[in-house]
């Protein structure tokens, strides 16, 4: 064994108990590789670096895929179908996939009637931002409410808030289907205001925005909810039949 194997033996053994594998793994390859001599010491450790750097970044892009819980895991934002019938607004999808309505604290507000595919592209958005490097999680109103109520029976609203409001990207899937109560509002209420301040929301409803304020009760929360929804944000249509 001469000194270079030696070396190389010692550091792999040194980056495994680093808890950095992938790196020693590399660093095998790079030498047994009959070319190794012909790279220098910074292509050899750049090419370490970014292996590694790829793997961490796919690991993390897996478990936040995992923790969005969407509901179409499927979905993809390059699969969405743009027949002329839709009448979808490929240039608002374009300027979303720069995800500079995020960075800029901007809400998205998907759509159409029952069955035309917003459900699919709100998840192909959220899986796309993901990708992307952000954080999100889908939910639909109905176990966004639940969770909440639950939450606030337990003494623990707050800090289910705190987690809320960490994430870059909140969907809220199948918006106001049927009016709220009082308590619903008021939860609602927390959310979009909790959004309103540095992060946004994807937001899918069957109804027009017009008809959210009565939804909503109709009182000052709903001008409050409509007001830190509707303001500055993205609107995406999509047409077709039910």
């Amino acid at each position: 064994m001469n000194n270079s194997t030696e070396r190389i033996n010692e550091l792999t053994q040194y980056l495994r108990q680093m808890r950095l594998p992938i790196m020693a793994d590399r660093l095998i390859d790079l030498y047994s590789d009959p070319l190794s001599d012909q790279r220098t010491t910074l292509d050899i450790l750049e090419e370490m670096v970014i292996d590694k750097y790829q793997s961490r970044r796919h690991n993390t892009i897996q478990r936040h895929l995992k923790q969005a819980k969407l509901s179409q895991p499927q979905a993809h934002i390059q699969e969405i179908d743009y027949s002329p019938s839709r009448k979808l607004n490929k240039d608002t999808i374009d300027q979303l996939k720069t995800c500079q309505f995020i960075t800029n604290h901007r809400n998205v507000i998907i759509q159409g009637a029952t069955g035309t595919g917003k459900s699919y592209i709100t998840n192909a958005l959220c899986r796309y931002v993901i990708e992307e490097g952000y954080t999100a999680r889908y939910m639909r109103m109905y176990d966004l409410l639940a969770e909440m109520v639950q939450a606030d029976l337990e003494d623990r609203l707050i800090n289910y808030l705190k987690k809320i409001a960490k994430l870059d990207v909140l969907v809220i899937d199948d918006f106001l289907l049927t009016p709220t109560t009082q308590d619903e509002q008021k939860y609602l209420m927390e959310i979009f205001e909790l959004r309103s301040r540095d992060r946004s929301l994807i937001i899918s409803s069957q109804m027009e925005t017009g008809e959210w304020h009565k939804k909503l009760g109709g009182g000052a929360i709903a001008d409050a909810i409509l007001d830190r929804a509707i303001s500055n944000s993205y609107h995406l249509y999509i047409s077709g039949d039910s």
